[in-house]
């Protein structure tokens, strides 16, 4: 069965807002290193890829100037998915996940100017509501209530991330899907151990046999899962500027979950209003395509 970049992103939405619920459950134990698990966790999901090279026809680049894109997009990841971890370990999934929906913003700006991605009134208020979700939850007698530096991470992480995805789409029209997500992978993993100070022997944590590094692999089958479908949905028609935004409703999935199951209170009431506010915006960015 042919699926579009439509239901691509779909699958996106639902497999990455398991891995992120389930990542942050892992964090919660105070003996889990943020660089230790990005490095363990990237490295996995890149392992459990490889499989699944045989189901493809590989392609890969031989142009030196798309590796160096390769790498800067690896350098960007290295750093995002180390904010990250550190501000998911720090502060509630529902927190962390709605303030990263500002990557739509920068999803819109990289594809304006990168991929010269055409947008119209329907995209700008869809994105507006989005990001608007965020403003409701957190903007309070004039200032910024509770916003502290896992937020200030979660804000850098947006933008980094923004462009290691524009940088994955002009990759993509070089590589095939999964040879790249094994290369995107495995790379920032093996930067994180080589560049961010004691987390080699913080690995040992994830090395014994536990039930943590079990829930851990479950993570990475279902980010496997997700990562593939954003990368297909990018190849195969999707434009950055649509895709990216409607692809952060993961959010909306993952604040419900972080409410329901993980029984995260903080500001309730704004957390509904602004979930109502993201929905909206999804379905103008959908009818703007």
């Amino acid at each position: 069965m042919y699926l579009d970049w439509f239901q691509l992103v779909l699958i996106y939405i639902v497999t990455n807002s398991a891995s992120k619920v389930i990542q942050k459950q892992v964090l919660k134990d105070q003996e889990v290193d943020p660089a230790a698990f990005s490095a363990f966790f990237l490295f996995v999901v890149g392992v459990l890829s490889i499989p699944l090279l045989m189901v493809e026809k590989p392609s890969i680049a031989s142009s030196p100037e798309l590796w160096l894109v390769v790498i800067l997009s690896s350098v960007f990841y290295m750093v995002c998915m180390f904010l990250y971890y550190n501000a998911l370990k720090s502060t509630e999934v529902s927190q962390v996940e709605t303030i990263a929906t500002t990557r739509s913003i920068w999803f819109l700006v990289f594809g304006i100017f990168l991929f010269g991605e055409s947008v119209n009134l329907s995209s700008f208020l869809g994105i507006a509501l989005i990001f608007g979700g965020l403003i409701v939850i957190y903007w309070d007698k004039g200032s910024f209530k509770d916003f502290g530096k896992p937020h200030l991470y979660t804000l850098i992480y947006s933008l980094l991330i923004s462009a290691s995805y524009a940088l994955d789409k002009i990759a993509l029209n070089s590589f095939s899907v999964v040879l790249y997500q094994v290369v995107v992978y495995i790379i920032p993993a093996i930067f994180t151990v080589i560049f961010i100070p004691k987390t080699f022997g913080n690995l040992r944590y994830f090395i014994k046999p536990q039930k943590s590094t079990l829930i851990v692999l479950i993570s990475a089958v279902f980010q496997m899962i997700s990562t593939l479908a954003l990368y297909a949905a990018y190849k195969y028609g999707g434009d950055l500027s649509v895709v990216g935004p409607l692809a952060q409703t993961s959010t909306v999935l993952t604040i419900i979950v972080g409410i329901v199951i993980l029984k995260e209170r903080w500001n309730l009431k704004r957390k509904i209003i602004g979930v109502i506010l993201v929905l909206v915006g999804v379905a103008l960015l959908k009818l703007s395509v």
